[in-house]
């Protein structure tokens, strides 16, 4: 387990772990490498409970949205698993989690998976064919792989107050597992389907993105001093040496081959984010520029979402410039084609609240619970659930 000093924890890194337990809601689960394979009790699955509404046709525009079961509630939704379909989570008591998947232009429903322990989130997987389920229990986060049948595939717990998870894009069948303890020491995994193995991975940072089968992204923080900046290196799960690809760099995120960074430069204008777009690890594909709202801890960027085939990038971009705290603008949403370079404006005087969007961005999942459905055909914001 390794060890991040608290003087020198990120503050980006802080704020993308706050955002997590904000949104998730329940109490989590973080930290040990105590593990557990079996199957774990209290869990159903392929229950197929199916509700249809009728409805026209889906590309026509119109969009059913979700009817709640009898004593459930709405929690969140998890992402999509088609352009039409997407995943979501509703609560019954304090005792039962569901995970259903729904069908936006039918209204089809399906139950996928039901679980004793509160639901914190499921993730689809890169060819959407798996999802993996966080859940927590007392003290411990319990993750579990089913098929799109609900079928389990596999299940694992870990002690922790706090799970992170990346999917490898280029292998669905493996992932990265990082968590935390209440003092944000942390230990890292690879699980790997084909064997249903968990292995501990000796990461010096909990955070990676990857960016080819065995390749991972990560900022190398100083540990001597407080710093919003870090140079991003690429490591080997093959046991090469770790090389710098970037200095100076403020944010980073990857989706398949296609890394994003964000940076900052403070001499010219601070309240500017240059955004740059790579291929394949290191080839500089496209560039933009954007306000960025300024924070006692450094910057704001605003959420966005970047389209799975990479060729679109989808953002909140502040209407203005000033400090986070006091803002009282708004955000225009905004794509912007990496293959043509053009930028068009989606939506006008948005919130900055989070964003996912459909694998051929034609829709978005929209607010802190994904509880609306932004149609950009239509340039409608729709209520998900009824």
């Amino acid at each position: 387990m390794r060890h991040i000093n608290d003087s020198t924890y990120r503050i980006p890194y802080v704020i993308w772990l706050l955002l997590i337990i904000v949104t998730s809601a329940f109490g989590l689960s973080g930290c040990s490498q105590e593990l557990d394979g079996s199957l774990h009790e209290g869990a159903d699955h392929s229950l197929n409970r199916i509700k249809e509404a009728p409805g026209p046709s889906f590309l026509g525009a119109e969009i059913i949205p979700i009817e709640i079961g009898e004593q459930e509630e709405f929690y969140k939704s998890s992402g999509w698993l088609s352009d039409s379909e997407i995943l979501y989570v509703s609560n019954k008591g304090e005792n039962s989690s569901f995970l259903y998947s729904y069908n936006l232009g039918t209204g089809k429903e399906t139950l996928l998976y039901r679980s004793a322990n509160p639901i914190i989130t499921a993730v689809p997987s890169p060819e959407k064919t798996k999802v993996l389920i966080h859940s927590a229990a007392s003290e411990e986060g319990i993750l579990t792989i089913i098929d799109l049948s609900g079928k389990e595939l596999y299940s694992t717990s870990i002690q922790s107050y706090e799970l992170t998870f990346e999917w490898n894009p280029f292998d669905e069948n493996l992932l990265v597992i990082s968590a935390f303890t209440d003092e944000w020491d942390f230990s890292s995994y690879l699980l790997d389907l084909r064997e249903n193995n968990l292995e501990e991975l000796n990461l010096p940072e909990p955070f990676v993105r990857w960016i080819s089968e065995s390749m991972l992204v990560y900022q190398e923080w100083d540990e001597d001093g407080i710093s919003l900046k870090a140079p991003l290196r690429s490591v080997s799960l093959k046991g090469n040496k770790a090389e710098i690809l970037l200095e100076e760099v403020y944010q980073f995120d990857s989706i398949g081959s296609y890394l994003m960074t964000v940076k900052v430069n403070e001499e010219e204008n601070q309240e500017l984010g240059l955004y740059t777009f790579f291929r394949d690890g290191d080839k500089s594909i496209a560039t933009i520029t954007a306000p960025l709202l300024t924070s006692f801890s450094g910057w704001v960027v605003p959420f966005y979402d970047l389209m799975e085939n990479g060729k679109g990038f989808i953002y909140l971009q502040a209407t203005e410039q000033g400090e986070a705290d006091i803002y009282d603008g708004t955000f225009n949403l905004m794509r912007y084609h990496l293959d043509t370079s053009k930028e068009e404006v989606l939506f006008t005087e948005m919130a900055n609240e989070p964003l996912s969007c459909s694998p051929s961005g034609g829709m978005c999942l929209y607010g802190f619970q994904f509880e609306k459905i932004l149609n950009i055909e239509t340039n409608e914001i729709i209520d998900l659930v009824h």
